[in-house]
């Protein structure tokens, strides 16, 4: 059988060979990506439940769910003969065994795992470069086109935050390499993008100036701080109120150019991602 890959850091993706497949609609969907996001794992019948109907299930849900799972396993081996296979049934639940090394998620998770070794041995380009190559697995906002209001309250939430924290990671090892001028326009969408996500104002106030760009620096953080008192009545951080002064003071010691152990904020180690 021809390799069968998923991908589920973005919209969630299947193919069959070179061939990117077309998707099952609603609940096949939905059951797929739980199994896929588990993979090689018994998931339970009643998370499964969960995240096809939420509080919303039918008169008969076993019923459903194994006419559910027929039909999925119709679409498998429509995509490739014998895919079916793939999908197992199992005391208590189903489980989709698949190799980890067509899953996108596990390649991430190993990625960052070769970052945290690089930190450990105080090579930071490789870890820049490992990370960078985990962040580019992403592409776009994890399981968007999977129909499952459980799954976007739970899992995708995860990752998705799982994403963020390796963003912030990969930028510290950036700037701690003082590659400044490379970075501030990757976190200036990103503070769009997360508006309220006070470390990466942080680090974009750093790019600037370390860039010499010392009064775009100044105005980054009275746009969060304005923000912040607006909507919120908040001021920012200690963490970015004390890099405004020493932006001030014109302190070129805050620039982390130095090695990695000079980064602010302890993220210097790296998240773990789990």
């Amino acid at each position: 059988m021809q390799a069968v890959t998923f991908k589920v850091l973005g919209p969630f993706e299947a193919y069959f060979g070179d061939r990117r497949a077309r998707l099952p609609k609603s609940g096949q969907r939905t059951l797929l990506a739980t199994l896929v996001l588990n993979a090689s794992q018994v998931v339970p019948v009643e998370e499964v439940f969960d995240h096809l109907w939420c509080d919303r299930q039918p008169d008969r849900p076993r019923e459903a769910l194994h006419s559910c799972v027929s039909r999925l396993r119709q679409w498998l081996d429509r995509q490739a003969p014998g895919a079916a296979g793939l999908l197992a049934t199992s005391s208590g639940g189903y489980v989709m065994e698949i190799d980890p090394r067509h899953l996108d998620l596990p390649r991430f998770e190993d990625l960052t795992g070769t970052a945290a070794a690089a930190r450990d041995r105080g090579d930071p380009a490789a870890q820049a470069a490992a990370l960078g190559a985990a962040l580019e697995l992403w592409r776009g906002p994890a399981l968007s086109n999977v129909p499952s209001e459980s799954l976007h309250r739970g899992r995708a939430l995860r990752l998705t935050e799982q994403y963020l924290r390796t963003v912030e990671w990969w930028a510290e090892v950036e700037l701690a390499l003082g590659r400044y001028e490379r970075l501030v326009g990757e976190l200036r969408t990103l503070t769009v993008r997360y508006p309220f996500r006070e470390r990466f104002w942080w680090q974009l106030m750093l790019a600037l100036y370390g860039s010499g760009r010392r009064v775009e620096a100044l105005d980054a953080y009275g746009r969060i701080s304005a923000r912040l008192r607006d909507e919120f009545g908040v001021d920012p951080t200690l963490e970015l109120r004390d890099l405004q002064v020493a932006i001030l003071r014109d302190d070129r010691g805050v620039l982390p150019a130095s090695g990695l152990g000079a980064v602010g904020g302890g993220w210097a180690t790296g998240p773990r991602v789990a």
